[in-house]
């Protein structure tokens, strides 16, 4: 076996997205316990903030960490600065990505969760790397519509509220079995909504704020949630039963949720956990009919993108549910922390700072 122990070794890792939500924390886990890491940054990326959530996790450690702490910069586009940043590392944390669904972004998605993933590959295998983990989406699996839940070997129709988003990060995952393929150790998760630090304005941290503001109306469908905490917990596990020579983790995708929960209960366990007005009047179908289209009007009037677009307003409607019983057999001894909990922590660490 090659000194590389990427789920408990001192090896260095290269962590795409490490601006983001999953690659803070992920940077947090690490430095926790002094394992060597490398951060990706763009030339723009704000890199500020990324300090403010690290000094409120590993407080009195931070300054140590830090300072061990090293970043290199490049592009996803950019394979050849992509293998640079690589250089002397064992593996590579792949969690760079873009969400959106706002209408005419299918070149950007395609271009950052496609071709970016696929660079992010080319240059894994040109410098050496040998283990991939590459953080997808359910999105990815597609949407049932039989109502059973989605699970890692769905069926993928397109026709089934497969947006531009859930499309481009499946492209994402053939690249990265494609990698698999090509000699490197590879496994995959597809986490469901991701809690998590709500102090940050992009991705779970819009969860909290639209819940915050003390709306009667919500949501009539529901959703697979889960802990940022608990989904680098459970991709540490999976590192570490791989290095032990554990069958069924590398070359296999895992669906990562705590449970499915309804957008009323997200949306009421915030409102209790600040004191606000919990919602209470489910948003009719026609509501959100008229409402995308008023957003989409208004997104032009002001030049900026609508708050509520088709995808998101119809995406709402439906009750999503996951089967995660592939996981639960992998890590029969992993517990996850119910996400009414996740939320009372989170907007108690300070949601609007």
């Amino acid at each position: 076996m090659s000194e590389v122990l990427p789920g408990h070794g001192p090896s260095r890792e290269l962590v795409t997205g490490a601006t983001g939500l999953v690659g803070m924390y992920r940077l947090a886990w690490r430095l926790e316990r002094g394992w060597p890491t490398v951060a990706l940054r763009r030339s723009r990326s704000n890199v500020d903030r990324v300090a403010d959530f690290l000094k409120g996790r590993l407080g009195v450690e931070f300054d140590a960490a830090w300072a061990a702490l090293e970043w290199r910069e490049a592009d996803l586009s950019d394979v050849v600065g992509l293998e640079e940043a690589m250089e002397g590392c064992g593996r590579v944390f792949h969690a760079a990505g873009r969400v959106s669904f706002q209408p005419g972004d299918e070149v950007k998605l395609k271009a950052v969760n496609a071709t970016g993933t696929a660079h992010v590959v080319d240059a894994a295998l040109g410098a050496g790397v040998k283990r991939l983990v590459h953080v997808s989406s359910v999105a990815a699996l597609g949407r049932s519509d039989t109502g059973e839940p989605v699970h890692e070997l769905s069926d993928w129709a397109e026709g089934v509220g497969a947006s531009p988003y859930g499309k481009s990060k499946r492209e994402g995952e053939f690249e990265a079995w494609r990698g698999a393929a090509e000699g490197l150790d590879v496994f995959v998760v597809n986490p469901t909504i991701i809690l998590g630090d709500a102090r940050y304005d992009e991705s779970s941290g819009m969860v909290y704020r639209s819940a915050a503001k003390g709306r009667r109306y919500h949501p009539a469908g529901g959703n697979g949630f889960v802990g940022a905490e608990d989904l680098l917990a459970v991709i540490g596990a999976l590192d570490a039963l791989a290095d032990e020579g554990k069958e069924g983790i590398l070359g296999e995708g895992f669906v990562v949720s705590a449970e499915d929960v309804t957008y009323r209960n997200v949306m009421t366990w915030v409102a209790e956990s600040l004191g606000t007005v919990a919602p209470d009047r489910p948003l009719k179908g026609w509501m959100l009919e008229v409402a995308w289209r008023a957003a989409a009007v208004w997104s032009m009037l002001i030049r900026k993108p609508a708050m509520l677009t088709r995808d998101m307003a119809r995406n709402t409607r439906n009750d999503h549910r996951y089967d995660t019983s592939k996981l639960k057999a992998t890590l029969p001894d992993f517990t996850f922390t119910p996400i009414e909990e996740v939320i009372r922590k989170e907007t108690a660490n300070g949601l609007g700072n």
